[in-house]
Parts: C-alpha cells; sequence; structure tokens
C-alpha cells in the first residue's frame, strides 16, 4: 500500500500494543520489518495509553467522519488506520477509519492515491 503512494508528505505512525495473548511478551525487534518504509514510524503502547488518549472503544463512532469496522472492538482501540489531513493534530477528527488494516488495504491505498491527485 505504501509502495503504491511514493510520496513523501506522507507520514504513518503504526503503534504495536498488546491485545491478543501472543502480544503480552516483549515486542520482536523484527517487528517494524513488518511495514518498512523510510516514512513510517514504530511506537510500542504496553499500556495502551494511545487507546485510551482517543477515548477508548466507546468514542469510536465519533473518531472520524467516515468509518468501517469489520470486527468488534471490546476494550482496546486496535488494528485500525485514522487517516488524517495534512497538519491535522491527534485531538482532530480523522477523515477515515478502517478496522482491520488488511481486509481494507486496498481502500486505503485507493484512498491516499484519490488524495494525492487531489
Amino acid at each position: 500500500m505504501l509502495n503504491q503512494n511514493p510520496r513523501q508528505d506522507l507520514r504513518v505512525f503504526v503503534v504495536w500494543e498488546p491485545v491478543i495473548s501472543t502480544d503480552w511478551g516483549k515486542p520482536s525487534p523484527t517487528l517494524p520489518g513488518l511495514v518498512p518504509d523510510p516514512r513510517v514510524r514504530h511506537y510500542y503502547d504496553p499500556d495502551r495509553k494511545l487507546s485510551a488518549r482517543f477515548g477508548g472503544v466507546a468514542r469510536l463512532p465519533s473518531l472520524a467522519a467516515q468509518s468501517e469496522l469489520a470486527f468488534k472492538m471490546k476494550d482496546v482501540i486496535w488494528d485500525a488506520a485514522l487517516l488524517y489531513p495534512p497538519a491535522a493534530t491527534l485531538d482532530a477528527q480523522a477523515t477515515l477509519l478502517l478496522a482491520p488494516v488488511m481486509k481494507f488495504q486496498t481502500r486505503l491505498a485507493d484512498t491516499l492515491g484519490a488524495n494525492r491527485r487531489n
């Protein structure tokens, strides 16, 4: 998806957090290799503070102007992509929320491509 959108002004923040039982140990040093791109910054959030900062699962409907969720999140926001316009702050509403990421990777790539043309 990122290879299809090579523009340099794109910033991607990947936040790894423990959700399922296999996540609770220290993350593997190879984990960032799953999303290898110089525009990507990887973060590990062992206490799931970012999900709490977003207001948790209860706030999912208000996090983005449009959203598609293909699974029910219970107590933490995870496996989700939020797209923001340039210069947006963390408190801004995202334009799009999609989860899980792999299910919607084509839509994400298409959306990024459409934004590039606008």
